[in-house]
């Protein structure tokens, strides 16, 4: 759940950097706005062709402006994450280069605009993108140096304008993830001083939630996968689920809302649900220009999981295979391989070890870039089984 609601809401972020803060006083003109709202537009439908060609608009009529920047980067970003899926080298190349010069235009836009509260706030979340991306890859001390100038720029940004709630987004996002580190980072932690506060973190994204102009959704997004963190404190996935069906109804083009909307229907335990709109998101893939080939694997996993959590082990071994079939001769995404995860597990399940064992070794036959090789690693060694309760866990990938 992490990586899809936390990627999510890089789409959502683009909103806060795209339009100006209620007090800012260096504001779009008017045919820019214009510009920028139908590239907002864009993103929010995955329709990124769309969303380039009006901040190249923007770039044209405002050079440097720390919005333009912000919303480039916004959409590499959403490229690499949503329409490749993470698994393009290519791409994600082109959104390291993109990232770095759209933050380089950002100082450069401080240094003639030195009280503009827009600009620490669009630079101080790319900085948290950035700490993100660089966490994801394990490089550790580079996600700590970033986050630490997107705090301090969002704090810029606050001492600018007190009132700019949207910057309570960024700040909460450091206060909660900070605080609930695993075990094994915390070592790093003490080393850096990273410190966090879950409490203060959630109380500023609901502070964002309901009073942010441009991150109210975003705030959304995030709580939505603290809501739906099991064992944690803030357990509350019912809650998770109406926020969704906000956001979808605020965004019914976007299938990445849709499909949100199914994990949160997951983790309430509405598995007929699941499978319905699972079924439907199928089949709008091919049918809808923004429900691509690529989710193929995610609708799978979904119907698969569905079944597996109810114990119908003989059905979800045929959706995890007609997963498997459909995917053949692509590339494989984190969701593809995820999905040739399940499907050992549940050969496990079913007695057949030759079978998950060779399930578990293709996994490995890959580059580990989603994180999967130590749970696969572990399966070979000893065959899955279901906790007490025969609880399967959570529908996405690790």
């Amino acid at each position: 759940m992490k990586r899809l609601v936390c990627l999510a809401a890089a789409l959502c972020l683009f909103v806060s950097g795209a339009l100006p803060s209620a007090r800012a006083e260096i504001t779009l003109p008017p045919d820019v706005m214009e510009h920028a709202t139908e590239g907002i537009n864009g993103v929010y439908s995955l329709d990124f062709d769309t969303a380039q060609k009006n901040i190249e608009l923007v770039f044209q009529d405002y050079p440097d402006h720390p919005f333009a920047h912000f919303g480039n980067a916004m959409i590499a970003w959403s490229r690499y994450e949503y329409e490749y899926e993470l698994s393009d080298d290519a791409q994600r190349k082109v959104f390291e280069k993109i990232l770095d010069d759209s933050i380089a235009g950002i100082k450069r836009w401080i240094k003639q605009n030195p009280d503009d509260p827009n600009a620490y706030m669009g630079i101080g979340a790319l900085y948290g993108l950035r700490a993100m991306f660089t966490m994801r890859n394990r490089s550790w001390i580079t996600a700590y140096f970033s986050g630490r100038k997107a705090i301090k720029n969002l704090e810029k940004s606050l001492e600018l304008d007190p009132t700019y709630y949207d910057a309570y987004f960024g700040l909460g996002i450091y206060q909660y993830y900070a605080g609930t580190l695993p075990s094994v980072i915390k070592i790093l932690a003490k080393i850096v001083a990273i410190k966090g506060n879950p409490d203060e973190g959630v109380a500023q994204l609901n502070l964002a939630r309901e009073k942010a102009h441009f991150t109210a959704d975003s705030s959304k997004l995030i709580l939505i996968e603290v809501q739906n963190t099991r064992g944690g404190k803030y357990y509350n996935p019912a809650k998770s689920l109406e926020y969704i069906r906000e956001l979808r109804a605020k965004y019914p083009k976007n299938p990445l809302m849709h499909y949100v909307e199914i994990i949160c229907l997951y983790e309430t335990g509405h598995y007929d649900e699941v499978t319905r709109q699972a079924q439907a998101f199928l089949e709008l893939i091919g049918n809808d220009p923004f429900y691509k080939d690529i989710y193929i694997s995610r609708a799978y996993t979904a119907l698969g999981t569905a079944q597996m959590a109810q114990g119908n082990l003989e059905e979800a071994r045929k959706l995890f295979e007609q997963g498997q079939q459909a995917l053949k001769g692509q590339e494989p995404s984190r969701w593809g391989v995820w999905n040739e995860m399940r499907l050992g597990q549940v050969y496990d399940l079913l007695g057949e070890r030759e079978k998950a064992a060779a399930q578990y070794k293709y996994v490995l036959s890959f580059r580990d870039k989603w994180g999967f090789d130590e749970l696969a690693k572990s399966l070979l060694k000893c065959p899955y089984t279901l906790p007490e309760g025969g609880n399967v866990g959570p529908l996405p990938p690790l």
